[in-house]
Protein backbone atom coordinates (compact mmCIF):
# COMPACT_ATOMS: atom_id res chain seq x y z
CA UNK A 1 0.00 0.00 0.00
CA UNK A 2 2.71 2.01 0.68
CA UNK A 3 3.37 5.44 2.64
CA UNK A 4 -0.05 7.57 3.19
CA UNK A 5 1.86 11.03 1.86
CA UNK A 6 -1.08 13.00 3.36
CA UNK A 7 -0.80 11.34 6.65
CA UNK A 8 2.77 11.94 6.97
CA UNK A 9 3.00 15.47 6.34
CA UNK A 10 0.39 16.68 8.48
CA UNK A 11 2.44 14.82 11.54
CA UNK A 12 5.73 16.44 10.10
CA UNK A 13 3.92 19.82 9.80
CA UNK A 14 2.70 19.40 13.13
CA UNK A 15 6.00 18.58 14.27
CA UNK A 16 7.60 21.54 12.57
CA UNK A 17 4.62 23.58 14.19
CA UNK A 18 6.04 22.78 17.84
CA UNK A 19 9.33 23.64 16.88
CA UNK A 20 8.32 27.36 15.67
CA UNK A 21 7.30 27.86 18.96
CA UNK A 22 10.72 27.84 20.73
CA UNK A 23 13.68 30.08 20.29
CA UNK A 24 16.93 30.16 18.14
CA UNK A 25 18.67 28.36 21.18
CA UNK A 26 16.34 25.53 21.17
CA UNK A 27 17.48 25.29 17.72
CA UNK A 28 21.14 25.27 18.24
CA UNK A 29 20.30 22.62 21.22
CA UNK A 30 19.54 19.85 19.02
CA UNK A 31 22.64 20.34 16.58
CA UNK A 32 24.43 17.33 17.71
CA UNK A 33 20.82 15.21 18.72
CA UNK A 34 17.69 14.22 17.24
CA UNK A 35 14.01 13.39 18.78
CA UNK A 36 12.69 9.88 17.52
CA UNK A 37 8.71 9.39 18.35
CA UNK A 38 6.63 6.62 17.72
CA UNK A 39 3.25 8.42 16.42
CA UNK A 40 -0.44 6.72 15.78
CA UNK A 41 -1.76 8.26 12.78
CA UNK A 42 -4.99 9.35 12.19
CA UNK A 43 -5.40 6.10 9.82
CA UNK A 44 -4.48 4.17 12.51
CA UNK A 45 -1.10 3.22 11.86
CA UNK A 46 2.18 3.64 13.34
CA UNK A 47 4.54 6.50 11.96
CA UNK A 48 8.34 6.98 13.04
CA UNK A 49 9.04 11.01 13.58
CA UNK A 50 12.82 11.92 13.47
CA UNK A 51 14.22 15.61 13.90
CA UNK A 52 17.33 16.47 13.98
CA UNK A 53 18.75 19.84 13.04
CA UNK A 54 21.75 20.73 10.92
CA UNK A 55 24.10 23.74 10.45
CA UNK A 56 22.70 25.65 7.16
CA UNK A 57 26.01 28.14 7.68
CA UNK A 58 26.26 31.69 8.45
CA UNK A 59 24.35 30.64 11.81
CA UNK A 60 21.52 29.57 10.36
CA UNK A 61 19.57 26.34 11.85
CA UNK A 62 18.11 23.85 9.37
CA UNK A 63 14.91 21.62 11.15
CA UNK A 64 13.98 18.81 9.26
CA UNK A 65 11.44 15.99 10.53
CA UNK A 66 11.25 12.61 8.72
CA UNK A 67 8.09 10.49 8.87
CA UNK A 68 7.80 7.33 7.21
CA UNK A 69 5.65 3.77 8.34
CA UNK A 70 8.15 1.56 8.70
CA UNK A 71 7.88 -0.42 5.77
CA UNK A 72 10.37 0.82 2.82
CA UNK A 73 9.33 4.21 3.44
CA UNK A 74 11.92 3.96 6.30
CA UNK A 75 14.30 4.66 2.93
CA UNK A 76 12.81 6.98 1.51
CA UNK A 77 11.05 9.13 4.34
CA UNK A 78 8.66 12.26 3.80
CA UNK A 79 10.76 14.84 4.50
CA UNK A 80 10.32 18.35 5.74
CA UNK A 81 11.89 21.40 6.91
CA UNK A 82 12.46 24.87 7.89
CA UNK A 83 15.64 27.08 8.12
CA UNK A 84 15.48 29.57 10.91
CA UNK A 85 18.10 32.69 11.08
CA UNK A 86 20.43 33.68 14.43
CA UNK A 87 17.79 36.20 15.11
CA UNK A 88 15.00 34.12 15.00
CA UNK A 89 12.93 34.58 11.91
CA UNK A 90 12.43 31.95 9.25
CA UNK A 91 14.27 32.06 5.47
CA UNK A 92 10.73 31.43 3.43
Amino acid sequence: MGLDKETAARLADARLAEWRRVGYGEWCAMLDDKDVREVVGEDGKRYSVVSYALDDGEGRVRMSVAVDDGDWSAFVPLVRDEIMEPNGTFVE
